[in-house]
């Protein structure tokens, strides 16, 4: 299993001694990156070639996955010749359209409690979803008052720090998991020992997420991406967290019903080996597949890795997640 940094310039990622060759990234360039960080590692490695490589990623991964996959597909026609063996992708809560993202994170949040009816209709009111909408929108849509909740687990509990003493704790407990991971990460990715021991540039100010990218070429949606690579008969699996409202689940449905697939399995639940529901699946023409993950966030092995597990196996089989309460 490889983990790849996305794009250039973020955490101990550099494209050359030269910092100025991390900027102005964006969409085409990190495709091509990472294909031909990929083409140079099987050189390095070559007792993997050939073998079946699937692509997974999660978030804005639903921009990288498809696009890097695209790359690997149009580069084994054009060489005739299956340079890297893309047998699937598998993206969780992806941001695939920009628009339907913005409609579903609101429905989401009005469906979930957190903004009002009256709240509601007025979005509905103003907002076109399109690049039609104006200020009247913008003001619609952020007149509610949301609180001091994690927007991307709108039912995990968040990171408090303690005026007194500049320490960091839960606002409540849930199991396995932490709010305040990210304080933690920081500072172990960022102590000279850690940096050393990864063979990583040393004296690097580590950060999971640069600003002064310039990243400037995503597009607008994915969905033509997404139905390009379904007709290839690529295995395509789209997962969501259902506690999201950064990218709902919601917004993803949006962007599935735009693929215009017809419907093979539909949607049911499925299982996990504790005999508990572990989410929703629901299979389209092509072998295209939607799945969620009940009482998950955003990163979704952060907050239920064994149903996570369980999906993430089935993706690997080829075949959906149980049907059936295991006996």
């Amino acid at each position: 299993m490889i983990f790849l940094e996305s794009p250039t310039g973020v955490g101990f990622s550099h494209a050359s001694n030269n910092s100025n060759n991390n900027n102005n990234v964006g969409d085409r360039r990190t495709a091509d990156d990472a294909y031909i960080f990929l083409l140079k590692w099987l050189e390095r490695f070559p007792e993997y070639k050939g073998r079946d490589f699937y692509i997974a990623g999660e978030s804005y991964g639903g921009h990288y996955v498809p696009q890097l996959a695209t790359v690997i597909e149009f580069m084994n026609e054009l060489h005739g010749t299956t340079l890297i063996n893309l047998k699937g992708i598998f993206v969780g809560n992806p941001l695939l359209d920009d628009y339907k993202n913005g409609e579903g994170n609101l429905e989401f949040l009005w469906s979930h409690g957190v903004i009002s009816d009256e709240i509601w209709a007025g979005i509905r009111a103003n907002c076109t979803f399109t690049p039609k909408d104006d200020w009247q929108c913008f003001v619609a849509a952020h007149a509610s008052q949301r609180g001091n909740i994690d927007r991307y687990n709108i039912y995990a509990p968040i990171c408090l720090e303690s005026a007194r003493h500049g320490t960091y704790h839960s606002s409540s407990y849930l199991a396995g998991y932490d709010p305040c991971m990210d304080h933690y990460v920081d500072a172990y990715l960022n102590n000279g020992e850690v940096q050393e021991a990864l063979h990583a540039r040393t004296n690097t100010s580590w950060s999971g997420c640069d600003l002064d990218l310039g990243y400037d070429d995503g597009p607008v949606s994915m969905v033509p991406t997404i139905r390009r690579l379904v007709k290839t008969g690529l295995s395509v699996w789209i997962f969501s967290g259902d506690m999201d409202s950064i990218c709902s689940i919601t917004a993803t449905r949006y962007s599935v019903n735009d693929l215009n697939l017809p419907i093979t399995a539909p949607w049911r639940p499925w299982y996990t080996p504790d005999s508990e529901v572990g989410g929703y699946v629901q299979q389209y023409k092509g072998g295209f597949t939607f799945a969620s993950v009940r009482g998950a966030g955003h990163r979704v092995p952060t907050f239920q890795p064994k149903r996570a597990l369980v999906l993430f196996y089935s993706f690997l089989k080829g075949m959906l997640p149980p049907a059936d309460i295991p006996k």
